[in-house]
């Protein structure tokens, strides 16, 4: 077998790739409360990326702007009944979160691939820094913004 081309180089690729594009998501930025929400996502990120080279398991509990990983759920999955739809109106900061939403995504699919029971925690915490990004696009939606998805409560 290739070793470039086993699945957890892969995942190692891709959370090099995700540092890298929030550091540059960052760099473009002059808002500090913008670049320190989106620091925050990255250091969680660079602990996973510890966790997976050592073998290690993501330990105690994710928190995210004083979050902890049952408001990002709960936020995430129940925001009004209006979930958005992206669109180029969305704005530069929330179309840029966006973009780190669905590299996130890339990251913990390729992780359940190669953590199929996910002993470490790795998949559930990028599956929770998904919903977080998705939480922080709402806050930087103009005030103006009506591209949404209208869902019917669950039953």
């Amino acid at each position: 077998m290739n070793y470039k081309a086993d699945s957890r180089i892969e995942l190692r690729g891709r959370l090099d790739s995700l540092n890298s594009e929030i550091i540059c998501v960052q760099t473009h930025s002059d808002d500090e409360s913008f670049i320190a929400g989106l620091e925050e996502i990255r250091q969680v990120i660079r602990t996973l990326q510890r966790c997976e080279a050592a073998n290690g398991s993501f330990t105690g509990r994710l928190t995210l702007w004083e979050l902890d990983e049952d408001e990002i759920h709960s936020r995430s999955h129940r925001p009004s009944g209006r979930h958005i739809m992206p669109h180029y109106s969305m704005g530069v900061k929330a179309a840029e979160i966006n973009r780190l939403r669905t590299l996130v995504r890339e990251c913990e699919l390729c992780s359940c691939r190669v953590f199929e029971a996910d002993s470490l925690r790795i998949n559930h915490v990028l599956n929770r820094l998904s919903s977080a990004l998705y939480v922080l696009t709402y806050k930087y939606l103009p005030a103006d913004y009506d591209k949404f998805i209208e869902f019917a409560p669950s039953k």
